[in-house]
């Protein structure tokens, strides 16, 4: 009965990794689907299939993204904005500077298409003739994205732990789980480093003619974000600082720091920040469902023994006895290639389940390996369909990513080799 769970659970995780890169249909919907397969097969039973989306970290994730979405409407964003304004008229090195900068602020508190979208209000108008052309800049601003985005646990930065949490959780023990400032500490590295080489190598990028039709209506909306009022701010800002300290105390204060963040989004509600209808959209998006999903999946890799039986198939592909650095470094390559053909968060969802099993199988700490793959699924720059961002990027530029691989392979190589030896470091396998 055992090995016929496995074939199942196998069988499952298969044919959702097979709608994930087809996307047929969206990825919530995929991995509620494998859900329902899994308690219909007897698998899991009804409240084990359908648990993780009552889970704490499924909770944490949906109600710091509603804290994350007020953060994006704080005077924040448009003090950066009156800082590109004053840009005007500039250009060479110190614009670029200036707006690789900006760019890693705010990718820290809102989504790199948003992001993207703010800063190419600003591309569009500026002088096309120069070396440093609009198209390079856009694409420019593209790769720090993918480099920097959520880094540090403030806005959608502080969900990223618990999202990747989530997809082993069922897996491995509470000490084996990721802390507040883990993915921070790895990412700094390569971060520094990816964004040193495209300041370098920027005239790799080729020059184009961008094709602004593409974004007008992404553009109006983003002009007309209407902002919070001084009394609001403080507000959200208290409350975002009662998460961080809540998450920074969590071995103290236990269940309560994942209390603090649905507390915050009743207050937002209650204060009118935020309109109940919006704060019910973002905490029952499409990731969400996928967290709940994969949160089953995990459970069901573990408890039917799939898990161990895929990682250690994955180790002696590897070889006899792979170092810890070999396989970091493995998945670290697996994880960018996925992105090439598969979206960042796809790849995440599918590839964080056998990182944990083939480090538990190998008596590694799966954070090390879970880490590289939720970092490097971010460097998702080699085609358009890895992000959101990038698709903005290619459509409006019409870039080719033949044509783009003299600046996309060294970057990626330098982002895979600095984020491997940074995980090897404070995760010593």
């Amino acid at each position: 009965m055992e090995n016929i769970q496995i074939y199942i659970v196998i069988a499952v995780m298969v044919g959702m990794i097979i709608m994930f890169v087809t996307q047929k249909v969206s990825f919530g919907v995929t991995a509620m689907t494998a859900v329902a397969i899994l308690a219909i097969t007897g698998v899991l039973s009804f409240s084990e299939a359908f648990s993780g989306l009552v889970n704490k970290n499924t909770i944490m994730v949906a109600t710091v993204m509603v804290l994350g979405n007020a953060i994006s409407k704080t005077s924040l964003i448009r003090r950066l904005k009156d800082v590109m304004n004053r840009l005007k008229g500039k250009s060479g090195i110190g614009l670029m500077l200036a707006l690789i900068g900006i760019t890693i602020l705010l990718c820290q508190v809102m989504g790199q298409a948003a992001v993207l979208t703010i800063i190419y209000v600003f591309i569009r108008n500026m002088d096309d003739d120069g070396e440093l052309s609009q198209s390079r800049m856009l694409y420019l601003i593209f790769v720090i994205l993918c480099a920097w985005t959520g880094l540090f646990p403030v806005g959608m930065g502080a969900a990223r732990p618990m999202q990747a949490n989530a997809y082993y959780e069922g897996m491995a023990s509470a000490d084996q789980m990721l802390g507040m400032f883990d993915l921070t500490k790895v990412s700094i590295l390569p971060a520094i480093a990816m964004t040193v080489f495209s300041i370098l190598a920027w005239k790799l990028i080729p020059k184009m003619k961008l094709s602004h039709d593409q974004i007008q209506g992404t553009t109006k909306q983003a002009e007309e974000v209407k902002e919070l009022s001084r009394p609001q701010e403080i507000i959200v800002l208290i409350l975002f600082v009662a998460v961080i300290v809540g998450f920074l105390f969590n071995s103290q204060i236990g269940d309560i720091s994942y209390l603090i963040p649905v507390a915050g989004v009743l207050i937002l509600i209650f204060t009118k920040i935020m309109e109940r209808e919006e704060a019910v959209h973002i905490m029952t998006s499409d990731m969400v469902w996928m967290i709940g999903g994969m949160l089953a999946m995990s459970t069901a890799l573990s408890t039917s023994g799939a898990g161990e039986a895929i990682g250690k198939l994955v180790l002696r592909l590897l070889g006899q006895n792979p170092s810890g650095f070999t396989v970091v470094l493995v998945f670290a390559v697996a994880a960018v290639v996925m992105s090439t053909f598969l979206s960042n968060h796809g790849t995440m969802a599918v590839l964080t389940p056998i990182a944990a099993s083939t480090a538990l199988a190998g008596g590694m700490d799966p954070r090390a390996v879970v880490l590289v793959a939720n970092a490097a699924a971010w460097y998702a720059v080699a085609f358009p369909t890895g992000c959101a961002a990038g698709t903005m990027a290619y459509s409006i530029s019409k870039f080719d990513p033949l044509k783009l691989l003299k600046f996309n392979i060294p970057y990626l190589i330098i982002g895979i080799i600095t984020l491997t030896l940074s995980v090897c470091l404070f995760f010593p396998m």
